[in-house]
This record gives C-alpha cells, sequence and structure tokens, in this order.
C-alpha cells in the first residue's frame, strides 16, 4: 500500500505544485517585486487555498522526501522551468526515487539519446547532471521506489536502436520498495 502524505504535508505540496513549482524564495521575491505575469499566475492559484504571497511554497521549502516526490510527480512538464528541476535534484531531502521519477517522466533518455525529437540544451544538461549524480550515489536516501516499467516509461527496443538510446543500468533500480501516494 502507499503511503499517503500527511494533511499538513498534502497542504504544503499541493500549494508548490499549484502554484507552479517555483524553485526557490529568491525566485518568488523576484516575481513579487516585479508583479508581472507570473505574479499574477501565482497569486491566483493562491487565493484557491487561500493564503496570502508571503505563505506561497516553493520546492526549497518543502519538508519531506514524500512532500517533494509528491510535486514532483505532478510537475507540470510543459512548464519547462529548468531552475524547477534542478530544485528538485538539489533539494537536501530529493530521494533518488524522485530523481528517477524525473529522468523517466521527464524522458531524460530523449534528451540524451544520439537523436532527440525537440533538442534541448538545458534539459540534456539537466538529465546528464541527474545521470552522474545516480552513477556516484549523491542522493541523499534510497527509500522510495519508482518502477519504470510498471509506470510504462520505458521505449521499446526498437525505438532505442533507431534513437540511439543508452540508458544507464542505474536508472532501471527500484533502489526501495516504499511507494508514495502522489494525488493532490
Amino acid at each position: 500500500m502507499a503511503k499517503k502524505l500527511t494533511k499538513e504535508q498534502g497542504k504544503r505540496a499541493s500549494i508548490c505544485f499549484e502554484c507552479g513549482c517555483i524553485p526557490s524564495k529568491d525566485v518568488w521575491r523576484e516575481a513579487v517585486a516585479e508583479k508581472g505575469k507570473d505574479y499574477d499566475s501565482v497569486m491566483y492559484m493562491a487565493k484557491q487555498f487561500p493564503i496570502s504571497e508571503c505563505e506561497v511554497i516553493t520546492i526549497e521549502e518543502l519538508q519531506s522526501i514524500e512532500e517533494i516526490h509528491a510535486v514532483a510527480d505532478n510537475y507540470n512538464w510543459d512548464n519547462n522551468c529548468i531552475k524547477s528541476l534542478y530544485a528538485f535534484i538539489d533539494h537536501p531531502l530529493c530521494d533518488a526515487g524522485t530523481a528517477l521519477l524525473l529522468f523517466w517522466k521527464g524522458a531524460g533518455y530523449e534528451q540524451l539519446g544520439h537523436h532527440p525529437r525537440f533538442p534541448n540544451e538545458q534539459e540534456k544538461l539537466f538529465f546528464q547532471e541527474l545521470v552522474l549524480r545516480f552513477k556516484t550515489k549523491q542522493f541523499n536516501s534510497y527509500k522510495i521506489a519508482f518502477d519504470p516499467y510498471d509506470e510504462c516509461y520505458v521505449p521499446t527496443l526498437d525505438d532505442c536502436l533507431q534513437r540511439g538510446y543508452l540508458i544507464p543500468g542505474e536508472l532501471f533500480c527500484q533502489y526501495s520498495t516504499m511507494h508514495i501516494d502522489t494525488y493532490l
């Protein structure tokens, strides 16, 4: 059975996700100072909770491996905010299972392949860094399970051969059996 977030964890994770996965308080302070489109979008969502601008939760403020995992699982890849991706893996509580989730949901193998369909140099560098951290065991914990096969993220053999995907074996390991209920 998947581990559920506490009510408090769920609220923090929901605020962080719904407000756009802002990487840090510094990034949020800049948006507040500019009072532009990003600020308006965040405050629209913040009012749904209802919270003030000083109560917006950023990725760096998440307080548990479960919260980070839940927010990462709900991350909107269409936002394409590389700072948010780094905020996840740079968080001192980022678990290897969360990093696996980011690699597979973000199709890191696509960016690292020889013929990416949508080349993005920033994402390629991010996924190279993520793979390096796996190869050098740089995550503080290995408690959360993420199985790319179970979640249907592994490309077919034909895709791997045609696109030149070379996926390191470390990214197929589950590292644990603890599953997190990421429904927010």
